[in-house]
């Protein structure tokens, strides 16, 4: 087997995508350390250097896979470019599309725990970007915002728990996570006080 030498980090995030990708097509129970080996072309070893155990890996590729499927979601969070109302707008329907790779295996039937994993790491990764939109607006318009962090939790909490469900894209849960996060950022923009 030819080893192709890499940073630490490539080599452990390369094992967790593939890990990943064979979860997905495979099943938990049909996976093991040394298959994610074997398919990253690495020796099993190596694998579990950076992980002692088929259940850390697993916990680690969905958080890895957590934050991959947020990154864009965070960009544009990111994005000075937009208003804060695009960017709930269009974070939304991104967040609702079922365009993510191994989408159908976290929304099979009998996965509904690890979809409910899945989306809790993603909200982690997308709340402190909606927190920073947030501050970001109210200093644009003079107000303070001493709750954007709550605010935040709500809004993406929400949001995930409402437009990435069993089933989705489901227009009618989009419809309905949309009117509430205008009814929440038109509170948020009622209660910031004037410096």
């Amino acid at each position: 087997m030819t080893r192709t030498v890499m940073n630490p980090e490539e080599r452990r995030r390369e094992l967790l995508v593939c890990a990943m990708k064979l979860f997905a097509e495979e099943g938990y129970d049909n996976v093991s350390v040394r298959a994610v080996a074997r398919a990253a072309g690495v020796a099993p070893g190596l694998a579990y250097h950076y992980f002692d155990s088929k259940e850390k890996m697993f916990a680690e590729a969905i958080e890895d896979y957590a934050r991959r499927c947020a990154e864009s979601i965070c960009e544009l969070l990111d994005d000075n470019n937009l208003s804060l109302d695009e960017k709930l707008e269009q974070a939304l329907e991104l967040g609702a599309s079922d365009d993510y790779p191994h989408a159908a295996y976290f929304h099979a039937e009998g996965h509904g725990a690890l979809h409910d994993r899945l989306s809790l790491a993603m909200c982690e990764a997308v709340r402190p970007h909606l927190r920073a939109a947030l501050e970001d607006d109210a200093a644009s318009r003079g107000a303070t915002v001493p709750d954007a962090d709550e605010l935040a939790a709500i809004m993406t909490y929400g949001a995930v728990g409402l437009a990435s469900g069993p089933g989705m894209p489901d227009e009618a849960a989009i419809k309905a996570a949309r009117r509430y996060l205008c009814a929440l950022l038109a509170e948020f923009r009622s209660a910031g006080t004037a410096d």
